[in-house]
C-alpha cells in the first residue's frame, strides 16, 4: 500500500477523529471562539484602517450577500471574508494559539461567509470552525513553529490558509480526496512575512483576511475538481515545510491528542502580541505595589524574556504606528507601570503620542533568557521576568508565566462574553450586541446560521 502523504494523513485523521474532535468541550470552545471573533471584527470595523481595507474590497467589487460584520456592506463571500478577517487582527485583540497562530480571525470568517452560502445549521459552523483551527494548528506543530517565526514567518498566514480550506471544506461538504485537494491548493500559495515590523507597517492586520480568502478559493476549486499537490508540506521540490522551517514531522500530523486544538485556544485580554501580556502583567503587578513612577525616577527596567518573544516584540515603537506599539514589549511594559490597563484603548495614536509613556519606554532593556526559552520550549509557556530599578537605588521584581488569558489562566464565559460587549456594543448597540451573543451561546445544532448572519448585516 502507498505510504499517505502528510496532508493525506491530516485529513484522514480529520474524518475519522470527527466524533471525538467534536465533543461538548470543544463546541463550547468553537461558540467562544465565534463570539470573541464577531466582537473583535465588529471593534475593528470602525477604526481607521478597518475603514480603508472596506473601502477597497467595495471598490474591487460588490454585489454579493455576505455581511462586513456591521457595517451594512454587502460581499462576495471570498472578499467578506477577507474583511472581516483582516478586521478581527486590527486591534490584536482575537484570540492565539501557543503555536503562533491566530486561528479564529481566520477560520471564523470563512466559515461564518461560507455557511451562508450554504444555509448551514449552527451544528455544521461549529465542527468546520473546529476542523479549521485543527488542520490550521496540527499544520504549525508539524514543524518547529518557533524556528518558523524566527525565519521571519507569520504563522497565522503561512498556516492560515490551510485551517480557512478545511473550514469551508466541511461546509461544501468536501469528500476526503476533495479535501486533500483543497489543502495542497491552499498550501502552494501560503505565505506571509513578519517585515511589517521594520516600519510598523498594517499588513499583519491583513494577513488573516487574506488566508480565510484563499482557503474559501481553495476549497471551492477542490469542489470543482481541480487538484492541488498531495506533498505540499514533504516535497523535495517546494515542499513548505523544507522551506520554512529548520526541521518537521510528519507524525504530528495525524497523532491522537487528549483534546482538540480549538480547547487550546487563548482569548486575549490585552490588544497586543502575545509576547507582551507577560511583560505588561509583570509590569503592572509592580505599579500596584509602588504606584505611579514617572521615568525621571527609574534608573533601568530589564524585561527577561524567550528569544521568540524578543524576535516578535522586543523592540521599540514608532509613535506615528499602531502596529509597532502592538508589538513593543517596551511599550507594554511602560503601559503597565504606569497603570494602564493595556486593552485597545491604550493603543490609540493619542496614546502613542503621550511623551511620559515613550521616556519610560526608553528605559526598557529587552533581554533573552534562558529561564523563559524553557518555559516556552518545553511548557508552552510565554513567560517574563521583569526588573526595576529605581535612582534611589531600590528595586523590584515580578515573575509572570500565567497571564490573563493564557491556557494556564484563561477567560471565563463570563470574561468572553463581557469583552464582546464592550467590544460590540457600543457599535450595535447593547440590545443588538446581546441578541448576537445568545445566538452564538445557545442555538441549536439544528438552528440555521441565517438568524445570525440578518443581524450582522444590520448597521447602526
Amino acid at each position: 500500500m502507498k505510504e499517505r502523504t502528510g496532508i493525506e494523513r491530516l485529513v484522514n485523521y480529520l474524518f475519522t477523529h470527527q466524533e471525538a474532535l467534536r465533543s461538548a468541550k470543544a463546541e463550547q470552545a468553537a461558540r467562544m471562539c465565534i463570539l470573541d471573533e464577531i466582537g473583535c471584527g465588529i471593534y475593528g470595523s470602525r477604526t481607521q484602517e478597518g475603514a480603508g481595507i472596506i473601502k477597497t474590497a467595495a471598490e474591487l467589487g460588490n454585489g454579493g450577500d455576505i455581511p462586513v460584520w456591521g457595517t451594512g456592506v454587502l460581499l462576495t463571500e471570498d472578499m467578506a471574508a477577507m474583511v472581516n478577517g483582516a478586521l478581527c487582527h486590527i486591534r490584536e485583540m482575537d484570540d492565539v494559539h501557543y503555536a503562533i497562530l491566530h486561528t479564529g480571525a481566520v477560520c471564523v470568517p470563512s466559515a461564518l461567509a461560507v455557511a451562508q452560502r450554504c444555509g448551514s445549521s449552527w451544528g455544521q459552523l461549529l465542527w468546520a470552525v473546529t476542523a479549521g483551527v485543527e488542520v490550521s494548528v496540527r499544520i504549525a506543530e508539524g514543524m518547529d513553529f518557533l524556528d518558523h517565526r524566527e525565519r521571519g514567518w507569520h504563522g497565522t498566514a503561512t498556516c492560515g490558509a490551510f485551517g480557512a480550506a478545511a473550514a469551508a471544506g466541511v461546509l461544501l461538504g468536501l469528500d476526503e480526496q476533495q479535501m486533500v485537494n483543497a489543502l495542497g491548493i491552499a498550501g502552494s500559495r501560503t505565505g506571509g512575512s513578519w517585515a511589517f515590523a521594520a516600519d510598523g507597517a498594517m499588513t499583519k492586520r491583513i494577513h488573516p483576511g487574506l488566508a480565510a480568502r484563499d482557503g474559501i478559493v481553495s476549497a471551492c476549486l477542490a469542489k470543482n475538481g481541480i487538484t492541488g499537490p498531495h506533498q505540499v508540506l514533504e516535497a523535495a521540490d517546494g515542499g513548505i515545510y523544507r522551506m520554512m522551517s529548520r526541521q518537521y514531522c510528519l507524525d504530528v500530523l495525524d497523532a491522537v491528542k487528549e483534546r482538540a486544538a480549538i480547547e487550546e485556544v487563548e482569548y486575549k485580554w490585552f490588544a497586543s502580541c502575545k509576547s507582551v501580556h507577560s511583560p505588561y502583567t509583570a509590569a503592572h503587578e509592580i505599579f500596584k505595589r509602588h504606584g505611579f513612577t514617572d521615568a525621571e525616577k527609574i534608573r533601568d527596567v530589564r524585561a527577561e524574556v524567550n528569544q521568540s518573544a524578543i524576535e516578535m516584540a522586543g523592540g521599540t515603537y514608532r509613535r506615528d504606528s499602531v502596529v509597532s506599539a502592538q508589538i513593543s514589549i517596551p511599550y507594554g511594559v511602560a503601559l503597565g507601570l504606569m497603570g494602564f490597563e493595556g486593552k485597545a484603548a491604550d493603543y490609540s495614536e493619542e496614546r502613542l503620542r503621550d511623551e511620559k509613556i515613550l521616556a519610560v519606554a526608553k528605559k526598557v532593556r529587552v533581554e533573552e533568557s534562558e529561564d523563559m526559552n524553557r518555559l516556552r520550549r518545553e511548557e508552552k509557556r510565554s513567560a517574563a521576568k521583569v526588573t526595576v530599578q529605581w535612582k534611589d537605588g531600590s528595586t523590584d521584581t515580578e515573575t509572570v508565566t500565567a497571564p490573563k488569558g493564557s491556557m494556564f489562566n484563561p477567560l471565563s464565559k463570563e470574561d468572553i462574553t463581557g469583552k464582546f460587549m464592550d467590544l460590540a456594543g457600543g457599535i450595535m448597540g447593547e440590545e443588538t450586541a446581546r441578541e448576537i451573543a445568545c445566538i452564538a451561546l445557545k442555538s441549536n445544532a439544528s438552528d440555521s446560521v441565517m438568524e445570525i448572519t440578518e443581524i450582522l448585516k444590520r448597521k447602526k
